[in-house]
């Protein structure tokens, strides 16, 4: 006897058919994943972030943005990061729901309990793969950062008394990021 399977998305392509329900969907090597709206601490963590890193980015050329948006590597790979920096010639020039991964210079995911193996698995081979030039992990819970690089076989980890130094473009002073104003909201 034939049995009904539920359609499942395997494209990016795809991902534009499900309604919105507040869950996040991805697609990495054509493979789903499905995770819960973030938590306020999540979102407490990204709004500082996005507040500290805009106003540096819009004196370099650069623009931030947030999720939801999504960034796609190939047909079979989209995801959504929570952060993402990439040249604001290129945002301002998006005509679509995506951004290209490979304009990103900077992609930074805040761990939730149900994202943080996929977040420092798949997502950060991804974005070193695509050649991402950085990649930050940002763990609420720990109040610490992992800062990948391509290459990398190991990130710099910085822990909440620390300060972030990113240098996207090489002719401007790095963007300094004291830790402790990131997470000094959690709960």
């Amino acid at each position: 006897m034939a049995q009904r399977v539920p359609w499942v998305p395997r494209t990016a392509d795809d991902l534009e058919a499900i309604p919105q329900d507040r869950n996040r969907y991805e697609i990495i090597d054509g493979v789903l994943y499905v995770t819960p709206a973030p938590s306020v601490n999540h979102q407490r963590v990204v709004g500082a972030l996005h507040v500290l890193i805009r106003p540096y980015v819009a004196s370099i050329g650069l623009e931030v943005l947030m999720a939801p948006l999504d960034v796609r590597a190939s047909p079979v790979t989209q995801v959504e990061p929570d952060i993402l920096v990439l040249p604001r010639v290129l945002a301002s020039a998006l005509t679509t729901r995506w951004a290209p991964m490979s304009a990103l210079l900077l992609a930074v995911e805040v761990l939730s309990p149900s994202t943080a193996s996929v977040d420092r698995g798949r997502k950060r081979d991804l974005y070193m793969s695509e050649g991402v030039d950085q990649y930050w992990i940002v763990d609420p819970e720990a109040r610490r950062v992992a800062v990948w690089r391509p290459g990398d076989t190991e990130p710099a980890m910085l822990h909440a008394d620390a300060v972030l130094h990113w240098h996207p473009v090489p002719d401007v002073a790095a963007l300094e990021i004291d830790l402790r104003t990131v997470f000094e909201e959690l709960t």
